[in-house]
C-alpha cells in the first residue's frame, strides 16, 4: 500500500464539446435506426477499463431497455430526441453508468467503460453497520436504517457492495459516471466539476436495491486519490471538501453536503473525505472551480473535419469530447487559471489532422487558434496486448488424492483502433496472420502455433488504405510459463463491533490452489499464520475475528494482514493495516484485520 501523498494535481473533469462525433461507433442500417425528424439514431461501444469489449450490457432510460450490446461491444439504436441527453447502463456484477449523449446532425455516437463492482459482503440489518473497503472507501448507518423501494423496513442478512474509482488512474477514470457538470449546493449550474475521488455504495437484498429510510442518516468516507488542490496546494486533514451524488437518470451531479478531510489508513494517499448522507448511490468528492469561456478557431481544416478535443491538467488525467467546428470557432468551458494541454484530432474524408497546444484561460473570457497540420491516412490510433493464461485441473503427481490447477495454454488478447484503412491484418514473428475487419474492436486467440510457442512475440498491426500507404504499430507479449493465481477482485470489509473487531475477505481468483492468512508487524516481520486453505475456491469468502485472534495473542496495534494465494508456480498477495485496540475501554478509531478459520 503506498501511504505517501501523490504528487499530482487535482484531475481535470469536464466534457468539451457542443455537439459531434465519437471515433469507433459505427451506425445501424436496420430500417427501425434510420433517422426521422424526432429521433435520434445511437451507436456506441462499451469497454471494460482494460479495453476489453463487454456483451449483455442494457442500454436503458425510464422508458425499459433500448438496446443490448453485442459480442463486440457495439450497440446501436434510437430515441426521442426528447430522451437523448443521457442514457443508463448495466450489466450484473458491474457498477451503474450514466452517459451523456452528443447530437450532431441527428446521430449521438458514445463510448463507455464499465467497471466491475467490487464483491458484496453479507452483514445484518438489524445491526449496526460500519463497514470499511478498498482504499478506504467506508460507510457507518445505524441498526434498522434501511427500507426496500416500497419504504418497507428491512430485516435479517442483506449484501453491500462498495466499489470507489480512482480518479487519478487513467483506466479507472472512464468509469467514473455521468456528466462532469452539475448544480451546486446553492442551486447554481456548475458546468465543470473536478474530482477528488468517488465511490458507489449499493445495499441489496436477494438482488433488489435498498436505502436510506426518511429521516436516517449514514457516514461515509471517500478516499481522496488526487491529492493537491487545483492551484496545486496539498489537501490537508481538517479541510473542507464538496459532496455530490448522482442523478442517475439525467446523468448531473447535486451538491447535497460539505464534508471534512480526515486521516485514513488504507486511503492511497492517506485522506478521506467524511460526510453526512440521507441516501445511497454514487457519491463524488468536488471541486466547482471558476470557469473561463475559451473560443477556439481552427486553422488549416477542411470543411468536412469532425474534431475530437482532449484536455488534461498537468497530472495528465485526461476527458474527451468532440465538436464540429463553425468559421467562426466554437466556445468550449475551462477551469480559469489552471494550465491545460490541449490536444485535437479532426477525421476528415482525406485523413487525420492534428493539433496541440498549452492554454491557461485566466480571465472570464479567452481566444485561441488552433493550427492543425495534415492529412495522414491510414492512422492507427491504438494496438493493445495482454497475455492471458487459462489453467485446468490434473492429478497431483505427488498426491493422486489432491488436484492442482496447471497450465493450458496461454491466449493473445488484442484491442486496437484505426481509420481511413481498407485492410488491417495482424501478425507476429511467429506465423500468426489474422486479418481484422472492423476500424475498432478486439480480437483473441491463442499463442501456440502447431503445437508449440515461443518465449517471445512481436506482433504487428499493419493497416493500408485503398491508396496502398501504410501504418504500423507492434505490441512484444511473453509467454507466461509460470503464471502465479490470477485474482481478478480482492475486497476488505472491516467491522468495528461493540465485542469485536473483524474483517470479511473476499475474492475472484483464478488457478489458486490454496490460501493462507498471516499477520505481522508493520515492517513485515514477524510473521504468523493465521489460517490456511489448501483447496480455496475460486470465488469465496472468509470472517475473520481480529479481536479473539491477533489481539488477544499480540495485543494493540497496527499489524499489517497478508494474504497469499498460491499454486505450483508462484504466489499472488494482497496485503493492507489492521489497527487493533482493547475493545473493554469502549470506542475506539477505525480497525481491519484477519482470524482463524476460513470459509469458501
Amino acid at each position: 500500500m503506498n501511504m505517501g501523498m501523490k504528487n499530482t494535481t487535482i484531475c481535470l473533469l469536464f466534457l468539451l464539446f457542443s455537439a459531434g462525433l465519437v471515433a469507433g461507433c459505427s451506425g445501424s442500417n436496420s430500417e427501425a435506426d434510420k433517422l426521422t425528424a424526432d429521433k435520434v439514431s445511437v451507436s456506441g461501444l462499451v469497454r471494460t477499463p482494460e479495453r476489453m469489449v463487454l456483451e449483455n450490457v442494457e442500454v436503458y432510460n425510464a422508458d425499459g431497455i433500448l438496446a443490448t450490446s453485442d459480442n463486440t461491444g457495439a450497440v446501436s439504436f434510437s430515441i426521442e430526441i426528447d430522451k437523448a441527453s443521457s442514457i443508463r447502463l448495466r450489466k450484473s456484477g458491474y457498477a451503474a453508468q450514466t452517459v451523456m449523449l452528443a447530437i450532431n446532425n441527428g446521430r449521438a455516437d458514445f463510448s463507455a467503460t464499465l467497471g466491475k463492482r467490487n464483491t458484496p459482503v453479507t452483514i445484518s440489518a438489524d445491526a449496526a453497520i460500519d463497514i470499511s473497503g478498498i482504499s478506504g472507501a467506508a460507510v457507518s448507518l445505524a441498526a434498522g436504517a434501511l427500507v426496500d423501494a416500497n419504504g418497507n423496513p428491512v430485516t435479517g442478512d442483506i449484501q453491500l457492495s462498495i466499489t470507489p474509482v480512482d480518479v487519478s488512474d487513467d483506466d479507472e477514470l472512464g468509469v467514473f459516471p455521468g456528466a462532469f457538470a452539475g448544480t451546486d449546493i446553492n442551486g447554481n449550474a456548475a458546468p465543470i466539476i473536478m474530482s477528488y475521488g468517488t465511490v458507489e455504495y449499493q445495499f441489496s437484498q436477494h438482488g433488489n436495491e435498498l436505502n436510506l429510510a426518511g429521516g436516517q442518516s449514514a457516514t461515509i468516507e471517500i478516499p481522496v486519490f488526487i491529492a493537491n488542490h487545483p492551484d496545486g496546494t496539498p489537501i490537508q486533514i481538517g479541510d473542507s471538501g464538496a459532496l455530490w451524488y448522482l442523478n442517475e437518470t439525467s446523468g448531473q451531479w447535486v451538491q447535497e453536503n460539505v464534508g471534512t478531510v480526515v486521516a485514513s489508513v488504507d486511503s492511497p494517499t492517506g485522506m478521506a473525505l467524511q460526510a453526512t448522507v440521507t441516501h445511497f448511490s454514487w457519491w463524488n468528492h468536488d471541486i466547482a472551480p471558476q470557469l473561463c469561456d475559451l473560443t477556439i478557431t481552427p486553422s488549416g481544416l477542411p470543411n468536412d473535419a469532425k474534431v475530437d478535443l482532449f484536455a488534461r491538467t498537468q497530472n495528465n488525467r485526461p476527458r474527451s469530447g468532440s465538436t464540429t467546428f463553425l468559421d467562426s470557432g466554437t466556445t468550449v468551458t475551462m477551469p480559469r487559471g489552471v494550465d491545460v494541454y490541449l490536444q485535437s484530432t479532426a477525421r476528415a474524408s482525406d485523413g487525420l489532422y492534428r493539433a496541440s497546444t498549452i492554454n491557461s484561460c485566466d480571465g472570464e473570457v479567452g481566444s485561441l487558434v488552433l493550427d492543425f497540420t495534415g492529412p495522414e491516412s491510414p492512422v492507427i490510433f491504438s494496438l493493445t496486448g495482454r497475455v492471458k493464461p487459462y489453467f485446468i485441473l490434473e492429478l497431483d503427481p505427488a498426491d493422486p488424492s489432491n488436484t492442482r490447477w496447471v497450465l493450458d495454454r496461454n491466449d493473445a488478447i488484442f484491442t486496437w483502433s484505426s481509420i481511413r484503412a481498407e485492410t488491417r491484418v495482424l501478425s507476429s514473428d511467429q506465423g500468426h496472420n489474422i486479418t481484422l475487419g472492423n476500424a475498432t474492436g478486439s480480437t483473441q486467440f491463442p499463442m501456440d502455433l502447431n503445437g508449440s510457442h515461443a518465449t517471445q512475440y512481436l506482433f504487428t498491426l499493419t493497416a493500408t488504405d485503398d491508396e496502398g500507404n501504410t501504418a504500423t504499430k507492434t505490441k512484444n507479449l511473453a509467454y507466461d510459463t509460470t503464471p502465479e493465481p490470477i485474482l481478478h477482485q480482492f475486497n476488505i470489509s472491516k467491522i468495528d463491533g461493540e465485542t469485536a473487531q473483524t474483517a470479511t475477505l473476499s475474492w475472484d481468483v483464478e488457478g489458486a490452489d490454496s490460501i493462507t492468512v498471516f499477520y505481522s508487524q508493520v515492517d513485515g516481520s514477524g510473521m504468523t499464520q493465521l489460517a490456511t486453505d489448501p483447496d480455496v475456491a475460486s470465488v469465496g469468502a472468509t470472517a475473520l475475528d481480529l479481536t479473539q485472534d491477533i489481539f488477544t495473542v499480540a495485543g494493540a496495534g497496527t499489524y499489517l494482514i497478508t494474504i497469499e494465494f498460491t499454486n505450483q508456480y508462484g504466489t499472488t498477495t494482497r496485503t493492507f493495516f489492521a489497527w487493533l485496540y482493547d475493545l473493554s475501554g469502549g470506542g475506539g478509531d477505525d480497525i481491519c484485520g484477519d482470524n482463524g478459520e476460513l470459509c469458501a
